[in-house]
């Protein structure tokens, strides 16, 4: 982004102790099991190293899962909103940016149960950015988000009964 000056951060992943706990175990074994993986290779013993490999593989990515974060940053004046994915300070994948928000919505998806954050970029054009299994966290996320864009609030959550969400009541229901 040109302007970092002006990015304001709005959402950080909380992620418990105890997912911490549950990854400690996980990151050993991927390390162990890494070096056993390499002495099996170089013993030309190809197909166990690649069985390990898939079990180091599958190791890492659980304990990721229990250990990234995601940053969201707005900027209100260029109407912006970037996501960062990071492991332990590492980022995970280029920044995802959308730019000339219009407002944001949270959507009830009634074929997955779940809830959805959505950017509207124009009155078609609509990305989908998070998904909830709880509307709380999910009108939270996005309530932090139309905050930092200082756009409104949309609750899509009831079928054909689309609401604007006021300022004051985005935090009762929070």
């Amino acid at each position: 982004m040109k302007d970092q000056q002006s990015d304001v951060l709005v959402y950080t992943t909380k992620r418990p102790f105890w997912h911490f706990l549950l990854a400690l175990p996980l990151y050993f074994f991927t390390i162990s099991m890494s070096l056993k993986m390499f002495n099996l290779f170089c013993e030309n013993k190809f197909m166990s190293g690649l069985k390990f490999t898939t079990a180091v593989f599958f190791m890492f990515v659980c304990a990721a899962g229990l250990t990234f974060t995601k940053r969201v940053y707005t900027n209100a004046n260029a109407k912006t909103v970037s996501f960062a994915f990071t492991l332990f300070q590492i980022p995970l994948c280029k920044k995802i940016v959308f730019k000339n928000v219009q407002y944001v919505s949270v959507y009830k998806n009634y074929a997955d149960r779940d809830f959805e954050i959505q950017i509207w970029i124009s009155e078609t054009k609509k990305e989908s950015v998070s998904v909830h299994l709880n509307s709380k966290p999910a009108f939270y996320l996005a309530s932090k988000i139309a905050e930092g864009f200082e756009v409104d609030l949309l609750d899509a959550t009831e079928k054909g009964n689309f609401k604007w969400v006021e300022k004051e009541n985005e935090n009762q229901k929070l």
